[in-house]
């Protein structure tokens, strides 16, 4: 089981939840033609985000991957890292949450990022609005849909 964290663009402003979760239903198809372990497609502010996040946690794929030999060896287990045009979707060790919560919600205001903290329903801007997600239900995703044919 994983633990899902998200920043997006902080321009990526929506008028209400149902027009969040229609663009976050789209993203999440990851139908983009693009290689989404690679970090050059983003923004310059996802960009910095990310290269300060792979240091700390490690992507399990792309160019800083560790190898078979490094894997394990930092604090943190290694994230799987989805880097869209203007989002990035990571899926961290449900044993690192408490601490890689704080840690993307530090980075992304830094890097003057939305954070949406997928288990809490809600989006948090840089200047402090929040798009409260938690009365709406969304279509389950294909995480959800695998956790339910899995029993988890």
């Amino acid at each position: 089981m994983s633990y899902d964290l998200m920043v997006l663009d902080k321009r990526k402003r929506f008028k209400d939840k149902d027009h969040f979760l229609e663009w976050y239903d789209a993203l999440t198809e990851w139908s983009e033609n693009i290689d989404y372990n690679d970090y050059r497609h983003t923004t310059p502010n996802l960009q910095s985000w990310f290269l300060e996040m792979k240091a700390i946690v490690p992507p399990l794929n792309g160019e800083f991957a560790p190898s078979d030999d490094e894997l394990g060896s930092g604090k943190f287990q290694e994230a799987d890292y989805c880097i869209a045009k203007e989002a990035i979707y990571v899926a961290f060790a449900w044993s690192d949450a408490g601490e890689v919560h704080a840690l993307v919600s530090d980075l992304a205001k830094k890097n003057d990022l939305a954070f949406f903290d997928i288990s809490a329903n809600h989006v948090i801007y840089p200047d402090g609005f929040v798009l409260d997600l938690a009365d709406k239900k969304r279509k389950p995703s294909f995480l959800d849909r695998l956790k339910g044919f899995l029993h988890i």
